[in-house]
């Protein structure tokens, strides 16, 4: 009998509405209880998928392990996959610093859209991979996955050090480096995700902030290495340090599912993904959002040396950005645990877009620049952090490895195009109206993708406004 990993939370939304009323009562009597990694398997109930928990196949009765939501093997994982995160994302949310880098550098005489290309590939790449990482996660577990990340990361790293043409660091650092960092993101996220649910929404933004942590720290280590020594060694030491980070992950990080081994992936059963009506909605709300949610980490420092802003201070704005999205990506996953992660999805997105055309577009020196990148950051790290949280409240445990890869892996060509889209809108950058186009763009389109998700939350709530979903 196949067995799946389900939570028996009696917070999930209207679960008790699902139940059988023979099973009802004794569903009741269990709530609260702390146990184990299978340490029981009872038998519950088809739950409804309206309500947000995924119905076992065929409608049956199915034997079901309960998530521990703990212990010291679950609190391991989070920690290393804090670390996974902190060297796999947090080298790729430092992007805003090359970018300007480059435009000043080596690659001088190229303009700001084609330069683009290397930040707009790093995220795709790190997303878009998951459609296949994911699958590779429930197949194998994230040793292995881990392991090959961490060696394909650091060599596309060491390899940008010696690439001198543009052609070069595209390949390196934009294509080699962030596919292995995908490796390591996502199976660091999926492991930690089936350890916990109640506390779902919380662990995965502490794993989470490892990636803000990272673009917090490695501007400034940046930084430091760039003003005393060449741009090679800079990134050698800095291949160095993501490798020190990684070990760590890859010693600790451990998923509560077992490995099924190899299967080939059955695109029927893929599919199928794809005609769940609650997981269309969601995925395309989410892929208008992060059209825009990346650019102002790739152009904020651009765009306050226009303004006349020192280069040296323009680039703390990243760190900036960066460590108030560490805030961002832990206490909205608490909340959302206890109001709701659609809820605070809401929230984040409706925000980040209201902060960008509020602040973002009137804001001409470092001051205003600064207070805009410490509340955006705040609020698009809300959104990272609850998007794979809301995707898996509506799958099931042994499909999150799938799932959250499948919804980052079609985002992923949102931020494969939108970040070069911003940067055509710039063109070169050299007026005013250039730049208020541009954050007009990504306001606009994180308000858009707000309302789909919306519509998301109501279809799956069934109309409710004032509940906990």
């Amino acid at each position: 009998m196949a067995v799946n990993l389900v939570s028996t939370d009696s917070q999930q939304f209207s679960v008790c509405e699902s139940l059988s009323s023979n099973e009802k009562s004794r569903y009741s009597s269990e709530d609260g209880e702390k146990r184990d990694a299978g340490s029981y398997v009872s038998s519950v109930s088809t739950l409804d998928q309206e309500a947000g928990v995924p119905a076992a196949a065929g409608g049956r009765s199915s034997e079901i392990l309960t998530i521990p939501d703990g212990g010291l093997e679950a609190w391991m994982t989070v920690l290393g996959a804090f670390f996974g995160l902190f060297g796999a994302f947090g080298w790729i949310n430092a992007m805003g610093v090359f970018q300007k880098y480059y435009e000043t550098h080596q690659l001088s005489t190229l303009s700001d859209s084609t330069i683009s290309w290397i930040s707009s590939l790093q995220i795709f790449f790190l997303l878009f991979s998951g459609l296949f990482i994911g699958h590779l996660f429930d197949c194998f577990g994230p040793r292995y996955l881990i392991l090959f990340g961490t060696f394909l990361q650091v060599f596309g790293i060491m390899m940008t050090s010696i690439s001198q043409t543009y052609f070069q660091i595209l390949f390196c650092q934009a294509v080699v480096s962030p596919i292995g960092s995908a490796f390591t993101f996502h199976a660091c996220i999926s492991s930690a995700a089936t350890w916990f649910n109640r506390k779902r929404a919380m662990v995965l933004g502490i794993v989470i902030s490892g990636s803000s942590v990272g673009g917090l720290v490695f501007p400034i280590v940046i930084r430091h290495f760039s003003n005393h020594t060449t741009y090679g060694w800079t990134m050698r030491y800095c291949g160095f340090i993501i490798l020190s980070l990684l070990l760590i992950a890859n010693v600790t990080v451990k998923s509560m599912n077992k490995p099924s081994g190899w299967t080939p992936l059955n695109w029927s059963t893929f599919c199928k993904t794809f005609m769940d009506f609650n997981f269309i909605i969601l995925t395309a709300g989410s892929f208008v959002i992060f059209l825009a949610l990346f650019s102002p980490f790739t152009y904020v420092v651009s765009d306050a040396t226009f303004h006349g802003v020192d280069a040296i201070m323009a680039n703390y704005l990243v760190s900036i950005l960066n460590g108030s999205s560490i805030l961002g990506r832990i206490i909205p996953g608490v909340l959302a645990d206890k109001f709701g992660r659609y809820n605070m999805y809401l929230i984040g997105i409706f925000l980040s877009g209201i902060l960008t055309m509020a602040l973002w577009i009137p804001a001409q020196s470092l001051i205003p620049l600064a207070v805009y990148v410490a509340l955006y950051g705040f609020s698009s790290g809300t959104v990272v952090t609850l998007l794979p949280s809301c995707c898996g409240q509506i799958s099931e445990v042994s499909q999150i490895g799938t799932r959250v890869g499948t919804i980052f892996g079609v985002i992923g060509f949102a931020c494969l195009s939108g970040i070069p889209i911003s940067g055509t809108i710039i063109q070169d950058g050299s007026r005013q109206m250039q730049w208020t186009s541009m954050k007009l763009f990504c306001g606009i389109m994180m308000l858009c993708g707000g309302l789909i998700v919306v519509f998301a939350r109501l279809k799956l709530a069934q109309m409710r406004v004032f509940v906990k979903l």
